[in-house]
């Protein structure tokens, strides 16, 4: 009899150390999951800024092609005037 409920105990302390284990599992698992969900979120953001920085980089190109038309254009005035200046 004793032999019985000693078997009986060990297949109870199994089953609950390996329901123990499959909790732990699913832990491990959902952590490991989370964590690459994290890193998709942080490279999403990542690339949101990278696009704000690309677009802000494009403004400033234009802004300095603007500027040197202006520049090209005084400086194209300025010559016309002194050679103006210089004939008369």
């Amino acid at each position: 009899m004793e032999f019985k409920v000693d078997k009986t105990i060990k297949i109870l302390l199994g089953a609950i150390v390996f329901g123990l284990f499959l909790n732990a599992t699913n832990v491990f698992i959902d952590k490991a999951y989370a964590n690459e969900w994290d890193l998709v979120v942080e490279l999403n953001k990542s690339n949101v800024k990278i696009d704000r920085m690309q677009e802000n980089l494009n403004i400033i190109d234009k802004n300095v092609r603007v500027l040197e038309k202006i520049i090209d254009t005084a400086e194209n005035n300025l010559k016309t005037a002194i050679n103006n200046a210089c004939q008369k």
